[in-house]
């Protein structure tokens, strides 16, 4: 009977852990796949860079930190920006960046197919164009990840909706100008650049408040071999020891 009672447990617990999360938010456009632990399933900029030596960098600027609010007769709006890409974290690409994918959630874009902003919306980052908003695939989720009745768009941030969507870049030449402005700025700073100035509101700030960078800490470099496991099986660890210890008292009772 306590066996029974200890694999039902197990089982809820486990889809506890995975049910929720969204695999297209959590799975970046570089050959390196899966985001690693501690990237939330929805929420802030995901930065997933793979060097000319194999070797990743992740990094997550959190949601709150970033640009929510109403534009008017501007050009362009800054995002948000993200410090700590010392040398310590660009040495560790091996001299150059072979693939870089960049995961960015916004609430109500208005750049997706038959939307007002199509086509006239790109992402900068370091003032590099890295494409338009409506090239790009996103997904509809709740603030907590889980996939919304919107699915996916077809290309675009949707209206009133909060998608999350994917850049992706292997260009060599967009990518050594990027790596060189690593190593001059030591900074990665994004903006959205519209090509009219109507008035419009834009929200990144919703999602899970995440964040892999913190003050006297750098983004999270795995070497060329790793592989990184499925955030769900790392949820699962703690989960698995709490029933370890369920099962102990089970028996001293």
């Amino acid at each position: 009977m306590k066996k029974n009672v200890l694999i039902g447990a197990a089982a809820l617990l486990f889809s506890a852990t995975s049910v929720s999360a969204s695999t297209f938010t959590e799975t970046s456009l570089t050959s390196k796949g899966a985001v690693i632990p501690g990237v939330t399933a929805v929420g802030g900029i995901v930065v997933d860079l793979v060097g000319t030596n194999g070797a990743r960098v992740m990094s997550q600027l959190s949601a709150s930190s970033l640009f929510s609010g109403n534009v008017s007769g501007v050009t362009n709006v800054d995002i948000g920006s993200q410090v700590g890409w010392g040398t310590s974290v660009t040495d560790a690409l091996g001299g150059g960046i072979a693939e870089a994918s960049f995961r960015l959630s916004l609430y109500d874009g208005d750049n997706a197919s038959g939307n007002f902003d199509e086509d006239d919306n790109n992402l900068l980052i370091n003032g590099i164009d890295f494409g338009n908003w409506s090239d790009v695939e996103a997904q509809n989720t709740t603030a907590l990840g889980v996939e919304a009745a919107g699915g996916l768009s077809g290309g675009g941030f949707r209206n009133n909706l909060l998608d999350t969507g994917w850049f992706f870049s292997n260009d060599a030449g967009t990518l050594s100008t990027l790596f060189n402005s690593l190593l001059a700025l030591e900074t990665l700073s994004f903006e959205l650049e519209k090509l009219d100035d109507s008035f419009q509101f834009y929200d990144f700030s919703q999602g899970i408040d995440g964040s892999l960078i913190d003050v006297g800490s750098g983004p999270v470099v795995t070497p060329p071999n790793a592989v990184p496991l499925p955030a769900a099986v790392w949820l699962f660890g703690p989960a698995l020891l709490g029933l370890m210890g369920f099962r102990k008292k089970a028996k001293s009772a």
